[in-house]
Formats: C-alpha cells, sequence, structure tokens
C-alpha cells in the first residue's frame, strides 16, 4: 500500500468510553513530515461521536492533497486563495465541538432572530462530518485492521472500482454447474456513505511514489 506501513488499533478504556485511536505508521515519504499520524475518536456511546483529534500533519511544499491554489479575480485584481479539495486525507482534520472555526463564530454572532435556519445548517453540517468520520473509522476499525494480512497477502483483492472481493467462496455454483463465462462471483463488503471502501481509499492515499507531488 505505497508508504503505508501498518495500522494499529488502541481502544480507550474507562466506563461509558467507546472511543479508540487509529494509528497510521508510514515510511519517510516526499509529502510530509513525519512518519505516524494518529486519528482519536470519542464516543460515550457506541455509534455517536462527540469529537476528534488528529496528529497535525506538517506538508511538505505542494504537497498538500486537501487544498489547492487558485488565481480568482477579487476588486479587479487577481489574488491566490486556497480551496478545499476531496482528499482521504480530510479524515485527519480535527471536529471539536467547543473549538469551531473562527469564520463560522463570526457567522453565527451576525444571526438575528428571523434567520435561525443558518445556524442549524452549520450544526448539521458538523454533524454530519462527525458521522462521516466515524462510519469510515468504523470501517477501519472492524474490516481493514482484522484483515490486514489479508489484503497484504492479496487474499482480499480490491478492483478498479475500490471494491474488495473475496473469491474464497462464490468461485462454483450450487449443483455442479460450470461458469460458462469463466467469471468468478465477487463478494462485495459494504462501502461506506461516502469516501468507498476504507482500504481502496488508504491505497490511494498512501500509494503514490512522490514523483508527482505538484498538486498545486
Amino acid at each position: 500500500m505505497g508508504y503505508l506501513l501498518n495500522v494499529e488499533l488502541d481502544l480507550h478504556t474507562g466506563k461509558d468510553n467507546e472511543g479508540y485511536d487509529l494509528i497510521f505508521t508510514f515510511s519517510e515519504n516526499s509529502y510530509f513530515k513525519g512518519t505516524q499520524i494518529k486519528k482519536s475518536l470519542f464516543c460515550k456511546n457506541k455509534g455517536i461521536c462527540e469529537k476528534t483529534t488528529s496528529t497535525p500533519i506538517e506538508w511538505k511544499e505542494a504537497c498538500n492533497p486537501t487544498i489547492k491554489k487558485q488565481k480568482k479575480k477579487k476588486k479587479g485584481k487577481k489574488v491566490t486563495v486556497e480551496v478545499k479539495q476531496e482528499s482521504f486525507f480530510n479524515f485527519f482534520a480535527n471536529l471539536d465541538p467547543d473549538n469551531k472555526p473562527k469564520d463560522d463564530e463570526k457567522k453565527d454572532e451576525k444571526k438575528d432572530k428571523d434567520d435561525e435556519d443558518g445556524f442549524e445548517d452549520v450544526n448539521e453540517e458538523f454533524d454530519e462530518k462527525l458521522a462521516e468520520d466515524l462510519e469510515m473509522a468504523d470501517q477501519i476499525k472492524d474490516d481493514l485492521v482484522p484483515l490486514a494480512l489479508e489484503y497484504y497477502l492479496g487474499v482480499i483483492d480490491i478492483d478498479e472500482d475500490g471494491d474488495d472481493s473475496d473469491d474464497s467462496g462464490d468461485d462454483k455454483k450450487k449443483g455442479g454447474d460450470s461458469d460458462s463465462d469463466g467469471d468468478k462471483k465477487k463478494k462485495k463488503k459494504k462501502k461506506g456513505k461516502k469516501g468507498g471502501d476504507p482500504a481502496a481509499a488508504l491505497a490511494e492515499a498512501a500509494g503514490a511514489d512522490g514523483k508527482d507531488c505538484k498538486n498545486q
């Protein structure tokens, strides 16, 4: 899986604590400094994530896949702005309800009594992001980590669409019938609501060779 060497699971301990840490270990690479990124999910109840924290990623120059620099006109002048991009590494953003971005806080302060929908939208978006992060993390915890050896040995393959396929049990039809087309049936694993299969996402995110680090 490219630069990714290992994914470890560390369950939180204590009463009413369903959280856990996912520790991603990479080899030294041309994209970011350091070799380990930890994603922590804090959950008092199973299935409900309250906040997440992650190791800050120190990206090397022009190698951050989560943003892209674009030139736009502003007040008659061309300025360079940063635009957010879809990337697996957005998974490592901190989500803390007690520490919202300053822009969101300013928007909330300006909302009057007749404009409560905007405030609700900000919170709904935050809750959706928490739910998506938890779903992705649970897939990694329950699927990728326990089956890491199988993925490594190729027992479970990842097809071009990012689906996992396990050819161990559905190669033959019942009753002795042969498959005239010679195609094997593939048992597809459950994909997440957003972001697809975690193994495919990790392979895509960490599988580059470092030569194309010019996304900006």
